[in-house]
């Protein structure tokens, strides 16, 4: 079993879903259409494209974590999601 976690600027948010956390990702890439349309529309396109594509999901099963840029109004937003196995938190104690 695996749950994610999910960071977009400097906010962390738990994910029970890969569908959750893309839910979580495209409201925050949403935010950022609505302050800077032109500038963040390219990265919107692209992170949509990457969950429909199953890039997300092969980057996530192979490596454990997925990662982009979006830049708005001339900063660049970090967006991630990093995969957790439950075996793991049970084991550390989380």
């Amino acid at each position: 079993m695996s749950s994610y976690t999910v960071k977009v600027g400097e906010t962390s948010v738990r994910a029970r879903s890969l569908q959750d956390a893309q839910t979580v990702v495209m409201e925050y890439i949403t935010d950022l259409l609505a302050r800077d349309p032109e500038a963040a529309s390219q990265g919107a396109l692209m992170a949509n494209k990457a969950f429909s594509a199953g890039t997300v999901a092969h980057a996530l099963d192979t490596h454990g974590s997925w990662q982009t840029v979006i830049t708005v109004q001339g900063e660049q937003a970090k967006v991630s999601i990093t995969k957790r196995h439950w075996w793991r938190w049970r084991n550390t104690g989380l």
